[in-house]
């Protein structure tokens, strides 16, 4: 059988495993603003929702397990995959590209897969997903909570200063690098995943305390039917 190139490949799984289920979750989904503690969130509510649950069926946390999923599946290094995902689209270089033997997927195609990816373990259930465009990806699946965690700037500069050990000056230009970097992807999965409001919850992190977000989150999922 003829090797199916790797853009080609992801492509069919994407459009295999995308569509809409009965079967689905539960599910949350947190999109957070750089230097808001989304992981930490994560891992809170995370103890919160297994205090409640009986093995095995125990929730499970994923950030950046989707990305070493996709490096080990493409045999490429995770930080090649995450710096093509974020980079906009360049012609010379993608038509190069697709002309070698060994075809490095493009951002389009990495972001495709790892659609696939979150789709699947949200469908699976018990997923609590970290970044990556998740509550733009499940969006449209049943038995899911899509939270946002924002602060303004000056309360995020103190938090990466002091958990980095960067002068706030330093944080304040990663920060806003790191905004730089996302606002492209927020266009493109605006664009592909239209949905307003975008998320179902927002809460302001420098108003409430992680573990007191990660409380009000499990509430809403109880009023929601999701534990």
């Amino acid at each position: 059988m003829a090797k199916v190139p790797l853009p080609e490949h992801m492509k069919e799984e994407r459009y295999r495993a995308a569509g809409p289920t009965t079967r689905c979750g539960p599910f949350v989904t947190i999109s957070r603003q750089y230097g808001c503690h989304g992981f930490s969130l994560g891992l809170l509510l995370m103890d919160i929702l297994n205090e409640h649950t009986e093995p095995p069926h125990v929730w499970k946390i994923y950030h950046k397990d989707i990305l070493a999923r996709l490096a080990t599946e493409t045999n490429l290094a995770a930080e090649l995959l995450e710096s093509e995902r974020r980079c906009k689209p360049r012609l010379l270089v993608d038509l190069f590209r697709s002309l070698g033997k060994e075809r490095i997927p493009s951002g389009y195609h990495i972001r495709n897969r790892i659609t696939t990816i979150m789709r699947g373990l949200a469908a699976e259930g018990r997923a609590i997903i970290i970044g990556q465009g998740g509550a733009n990806a499940t969006q449209d699946l049943p038995n899911g909570l899509s939270v946002r965690v924002e602060a303004p700037e000056d309360w995020r500069v103190k938090q990466v200063a002091f958990r980095d050990a960067l002068s706030e000056t330093q944080a304040r230009l990663r920060i806003q690098a790191k905004e730089q970097e996302r606002e492209y992807l927020r266009k493109v999965y605006e664009m592909q995943f239209p949905r307003r409001p975008a998320f179902n919850l927002v809460f302001d992190a420098s108003v409430f305390t992680l573990a007191q977000i990660a409380q009000q989150t499990y509430h809403a999922m109880k009023l929601k039917g999701l534990v």
